[in-house]
């Protein structure tokens, strides 16, 4: 690269001058200034650097809400098929613009669920099969989201989101930088989060993937009614069990250790719901909280997930989080069940013990689930 760079600048001065180009575009996943860094181990550029001849930066942004209407219209315009309105909106919340989403999840609604010269109108549940198909075959461009996570950089950045725990320092760190630049993080009402739920969906079961399929088969836990929907309340006994005896071992091998227990739950109900549910995730920097929206089979629940640290009490936590979870619900316009999971992650001497920290206890429309 900078070899590179040394020869446009060399040749700048006599530019349009017989051979030599007029101008050249570089087009990246990030900034020339990265890359430039990147290729000198890190050290600050210096008065010398090739770089000093670029002209200026222009990001190409994501679709807006009525592009992403406008793109379809094209579609209809040549073919006469037609879309739901919900199906555009649902498009829109997953996607939030980004190009080779909206496209994608266009593409196999229309050529693969529905045959090539198959016109019927795309319906909701079109979008949401090739949603969830798309994640499952880590096509190129999600596959290289799962690439990034080897960066230690982005790992940092990761867990941060994942927790939601506040950090001062989080927006000058350089893997906040380098994320924006991936696109892989975005700030919504001044929040840094994940860029759309199909990153979060697709990072979380990366990040969790190892430990999923580490564990038990779903057939050997307690978690169904006998009409074969979902049992929370014997669900989460389950995982308190689990937890207690195999926490401690599994945390020393993982590489997110603050994120270790919204791991291992989100690893958990994934190997149990195995496709015949949804988990849709919610998680930013400075939340304090994971939310997560359980579907199976049409029967929903909510999870908040809440970790206590040494300036904190069980009872601040706990309040909180049920303040939290029943407002988080109240967006549903719903009465769904909620349970709170509050994990004890203080420091030897404050911890309680593992029979203290088991409990379990109903208040108001919110079970407290103590790990």
């Amino acid at each position: 690269m900078i070899s590179f760079l040394r020869q446009l600048r060399s040749g700048f001065a006599e530019r349009g001058v017989g051979t030599f180009p007029i101008s050249i575009a570089l087009v990246g996943m990030r900034d020339l200034k990265d890359y430039i860094i990147s290729a000198k181990d890190g050290k600050p550029l210096n008065p010398g650097s090739p770089f000093n001849i670029k002209e200026d930066s222009a990001v190409i942004s994501n679709f807006s809400q009525k592009d992403v209407v406008r793109l379809f219209a094209q579609r209809t315009e040549e073919t006469g098929q037609q879309i739901e309105s919900a199906a555009l909106d649902y498009v829109w919340e997953q996607s939030k613009g980004q190009p080779w989403i909206v496209n994608s999840l266009f593409k196999r609604a229309t050529l693969q669920i529905l045959q090539r010269d198959d016109f019927q109108t795309i319906t909701l549940d079109h979008i949401k099969t090739v949603r969830e198909q798309m994640i499952l075959a880590r096509e190129t461009h999600l596959d290289s989201l799962v690439y990034r996570l080897q960066d230690p950089q982005v790992k940092y950045m990761m867990e941060k989101l994942l927790t939601g725990e506040p950090d001062t320092n989080l927006v000058n760190n350089e893997g906040f930088r380098v994320c924006l630049d991936l696109g892989l993080v975005a700030i919504e009402n001044q929040t840094p989060q994940v860029a759309n739920p199909i990153y979060r969906e697709v990072l979380a079961r990366e990040i969790s993937y190892g430990t999923q399929f580490a564990m038990p088969t779903s057939d050997q836990f307690r978690w169904q009614k006998p009409d074969g929907t979902l049992d929370m309340d014997m669900l989460l006994k389950e995982f308190q069990k689990f937890w207690r005896r195999h926490s401690e071992v599994w945390e020393s091998k993982s590489d997110y250790t603050e994120a270790f227990p919204h791991l291992l739950v989100m690893a958990f109900l994934q190997r149990i719901t195995n496709g015949e549910g949804q988990i849709d995730r919610e998680y930013a920097a400075g939340r304090g909280r994971m939310d997560l929206f359980v579907d199976f089979k049409g029967t929903q629940h909510i999870i908040e997930i809440k970790l206590i640290h040494d300036y904190e009490t069980l009872d601040e936590v706990k309040n909180e989080g049920i303040e939290q979870i029943i407002s988080y619900r109240d967006k549903f316009n719903k009465n769904i069940p909620c349970y709170l999971l509050i994990f004890d992650r203080r420091s030897e001497g404050k911890k309680l013990q593992w029979d203290q920290r088991i409990t379990w206890n109903v208040e108001g429309d919110v079970t407290v689930v103590g790990c």
